[in-house]
């Protein structure tokens, strides 16, 4: 069964006589970034949509979205007649333009720049501004490490704080971390957040809509709070909350001369320096010809997890406005590095296989690793091991 949200949209957005599509949170049609709610001036024209207040309360004034076969960002305002709503959209993308001397071959498709056509304008819900205060400490901040997670994942967090994460010790030591969010329409998945929030004080959520289709968003939002709110930070990790992070491997890695100077032109991780883009539907990572028109992605390092300085992670925040939307935040990141004329690089341990030993987790040379269970990382943090 749809949500009635979700189910008010359908029956709104087919009766109007602009825009008869689906609009879904995750549908094969849209995926929403923003939007903001007002239980007034809400005109119904079919009976199925007479429902309680409470539900109508959900139903947007004004919604942000982008299509998903073009990916294109998308401004759809309500306006009012005498007998119903009728949806308007006006494309975002009408300033956007190719690198010099390259001409679109149709004018829906994903440009290579933009002039502000991507503005990252969202309001926090939740900030926590204060997890990089180092007035009352003496300790630097040498990294930020920057977690995107889902609402029901609770517990997963609870799993990062009590392994790999509790070398930050509450967000008092040299290495602090945040787990990065938007908004959900279930009120009691936000009130489970919320009381989470209240004792650990380390979530950071906008107002855009929470879907994997909206990764860019929150993957932004990462780099815009650590450039406002973490500066003092002198390096930033993005990585996901299914990670195994190898985090005082990862100090020492940084405490090397060589690649801190690299990190402030660049990024590195487990990188990849050519890649396809999948034109088949069925697969997750799919990207249409109108999505992204080039027959390769620029190098990039893959979203598990990747390392760079606050410098760079700032420069990449504040260029975001004039690079056109892309769904694969990993992808994007490295759109937006090639606009700035910054290098990616592979490191040798990021992404690393799986072990069958837990001990090899803890190795210098194994720095992050993918799909690993809460109760694997446990066994891993639990067991003694020697590292000679």
């Amino acid at each position: 069964m749809k949500s009635g949200f979700s189910h008010m949209l359908d029956l709104y957005l087919t009766n109007s006589t602009i825009f008869k599509t689906n609009i879904l949170f995750g549908s094969s049609d849209v995926a929403y970034s923003k939007s903001s709610f007002d239980e007034k001036q809400i005109t119904r024209s079919n009976p199925e949509t007479s429902m309680a207040s409470s539900n109508l309360q959900h139903l947007p004034l004004s919604v942000t979205a982008y299509r998903k076969d073009t990916f294109a960002d998308l401004n759809l305002t309500r306006t009012e007649t005498s007998t119903k709503e009728i949806i308007t959209i006006e494309s975002r993308m009408k300033n956007v333009h190719r690198g010099r001397n390259e001409m679109p071959h149709n004018k829906n498709e994903r440009q290579r720049e933009c002039d502000n056509c991507f503005k990252h304008d969202f309001e926090y819900y939740i900030q926590n501004d204060h997890i990089c205060d180092t007035s009352s400490m003496h300790e630097n901040i040498d990294l930020l490490i920057l977690v995107t997670t889902v609402h029901k994942n609770g517990f997963v967090r609870e799993a990062l704080r009590t392994t790999w994460l509790s070398c930050t010790k509450n967000n008092t030591a040299n290495v602090r971390h945040v787990f990065l969010l938007g908004k959900t329409f279930d009120n009691r998945l936000q009130e489970s957040v919320m009381r989470e929030n209240d004792i650990h004080h380390d979530i950071v959520q906008e107002m855009f809509i929470d879907t994997y289709q909206n990764l860019t968003y929150k993957t932004i939002m990462g780099f815009k709070w650590a450039s406002t709110k973490c500066s003092n930070a002198h390096f930033v990790m993005k990585t996901d909350d299914d990670m195994w992070v190898n985090v005082p491997a990862l100090v020492k890695l940084l405490s090397g001369t060589d690649l801190e100077n690299y990190l402030q032109t660049g990024l590195t991780g487990n990188c990849r320096a050519k890649e396809s883009p999948i034109r088949n539907k069925n697969f997750k990572w799919y990207a249409s010809l109108l999505s992204y028109p080039d027959v390769s992605y620029p190098p990039f390092c893959s979203g598990t997890g990747y390392l760079t300085s606050i410098k760079v992670a700032s420069e990449i925040y504040h260029v975001s406005p004039n690079v056109p939307f892309f769904h694969l935040e990993d992808i994007y990141v490295a759109l937006c590095a090639r606009r700035l004329g910054l290098s990616v690089k592979k490191t040798v341990g990021f992404y690393a296989g799986r072990r069958l030993n837990v001990c090899d987790y803890k190795k210098d040379d194994v720095l992050t690793i993918h799909h690993v269970t809460p109760s694997k990382l446990t066994e891993i943090w639990n067991t003694l091991c020697s590292l000679k």
